[in-house]
């Protein structure tokens, strides 16, 4: 998977599976463009890739906002001489509770942020990705099946997979991919998590215990397949990656 002289935005890139991503990445020879909310810590992560002898550029950004998006896709795009990928990463988890505990205020940051926010950042990598280029969105495990306890989440990351599907034809009239991934459960500073600024050797991962908790890479390590020349043949898929925690009922189990 040589990234040589290509180019990519990832969004949240300053923490988690974004930050893992953007490493990786530019240690496959990618420029990256690191969007972040927290300026402060998309300057973080492209200091440790500059550091490496990569190329990186932090950005401040929120996705939620249309100005933002095209902001740091132009910054991006003229800083980098050209885009060739977008892993649209960035999100928020929302606070547990029942359905009907919900505040709508809570529901509607759900979907300002996980889902106008990958719409708005598909816009504008179809307009500017080049032909043979990818995207990738974050999706979820709880895309795919309800999540009793944060329906808000639940539902925006169900529409990410229907908006990845519905964007697939466009994106391929223009020479282009884009598929979702849905990562079950993962260690990142949004689920209490301390941020690790490091890689390893892919073949250094090891495996995670059957329904257990992912690394941030692990799940960056499926992002970059699905962003490369190798994923060829996949385009508005929605990829599962979680440790096996849906593949039997009931989802979680209790007191395990």
């Amino acid at each position: 998977m040589s990234f040589v002289g290509k180019s990519a935005v990832v969004t949240g890139g300053g923490s988690g599976i974004g930050a893992s991503a953007a490493m990786r990445l530019a240690a496959e020879g990618c420029k990256v463009a690191v969007v972040d909310i927290r300026m402060q810590d998309a300057e973080r992560v492209a200091s440790v890739i500059e550091a490496h002898g990569g190329t990186a550029l932090a950005i401040a950004g929120d996705v939620s906002r249309e100005a933002d998006n095209e902001q740091f896709f132009t910054q991006a795009e003229a800083a980098l001489d050209g885009l060739d990928m977008a892993f649209l990463n960035a999100g928020v988890i929302q606070r547990y509770g029942p359905f009907d505990q919900m505040p709508v205020e809570e529901f509607d940051r759900m979907i300002a942020i996980n889902l106008r926010g990958p719409y708005l950042g598909l816009r504008q990598a179809q307009r500017r990705l080049r032909p043979g280029g990818a995207v990738v969105v974050t999706a979820s495990a709880a895309a795919l099946t309800g999540f009793s306890d944060a329906a808000g989440y639940s539902t925006a990351k169900h529409g990410v997979v229907g908006l990845v599907r519905s964007a697939a034809r466009e994106f391929a009239s223009r020479g282009l991919r884009v598929n979702a991934i849905c990562p079950g459960g993962v260690e990142t500073p949004m689920t209490g998590a301390e941020q690790q600024h490091s890689i390893v050797a892919p073949d250094q991962l090891g495996t995670p215990p059957y329904r257990g908790n992912l690394t941030p890479q692990m799940v960056a390590e499926v992002a970059l397949f699905l962003l490369s020349p190798a994923a060829a043949a996949l385009n508005g898929q929605a990829q599962l990656v979680d440790a096996a925690l849906l593949s039997a009922f009931p989802p979680a189990l209790e007191n395990q």
